[in-house]
C-alpha cells in the first residue's frame, strides 16, 4: 500500500483515506460471500488495508498540522478518539445483533462508518491542500514537497527532534 503511493505519489492523507473505504468495502463484502476461501480472502484485504491506514495516522496528522508540537498533540486527538469507537462499537454491534437477531446491520454499519470516514479523511486531504495552495507565498510552501516520502521523512525528523528535545 505505501510503495504504490509513493509511486503514484499520493499524500498520505489521501492514502489513508482510499485504505479506510476499502475497509469499508470489505467489511460490507463479508455479508454476500458464502464460502470459506472468500471470506478468507476478503478477511487478508481487510488486515492489509488496516495495518496500511494505522501505520498512516502519524504521516497524515504530520501533513495536515506542519508542527512537531501540534502533531503529537493532533496523533494524540487521533488515538484518544480511535480507541473510544473501539471500546464503545462492540456493545453497539452486540446491542444491534439482539435487536435483529442477525450480523447484517453491525457489518453494514460498521463498513459504511469506515466508507463515510474515509470519504472525510479524503475532503481533509483536498482542504490541506487548498489551503496550501492559497498560502503558497511562502519559501517553505513552495520547497516542500507532499510526496509519501517526503512527508514520512519529515515526520521521523520531527519525532526524533521532540524525543531529543524532552530528554534533555
Amino acid at each position: 500500500m505505501l510503495a504504490v503511493g509513493d509511486r503514484l505519489q499520493l499524500t498520505p492523507m489521501l492514502l489513508q483515506g482510499l485504505g479506510l473505504i476499502a475497509m469499508g468495502f470489505c467489511a460490507v463484502v463479508m455479508l454476500i460471500i458464502n464460502n470459506y476461501a472468500g471470506l478468507l480472502s476478503s478477511i487478508i484485504l481487510f488486515s492489509f488495508f488496516s495495518g496500511g491506514t494505522l501505520f498512516l495516522s502519524g504521516p497524515s496528522v504530520e501533513q495536515a498540522l506542519k508542527s512537531p508540537e501540534k502533531s503529537a498533540h493532533g496523533l494524540g486527538h487521533c488515538q484518544f478518539w480511535d480507541s473510544i469507537f473501539v471500546f464503545i462499537g462492540p456493545p453497539i454491534a452486540g446491542f444491534l445483533y439482539d435487536v435483529t437477531g442477525s450480523y447484517t446491520a453491525p457489518y453494514l454499519i460498521g463498513g459504511l462508518s469506515l466508507v463515510i470516514s474515509g470519504a472525510l479523511v479524503i475532503a481533509g486531504d483536498r482542504s490541506v491542500k487548498r489551503r496550501r495552495r492559497l498560502s503558497s507565498s511562502s519559501s517553505f510552501a513552495k520547497e516542500r514537497n507532499n510526496t509519501f516520502g517526503s512527508i514520512m521523512a519529515q515526520y521521523m525528523y520531527n519525532a526524533r527532534n521532540l524525543t531529543i528535545e524532552s530528554s534533555l
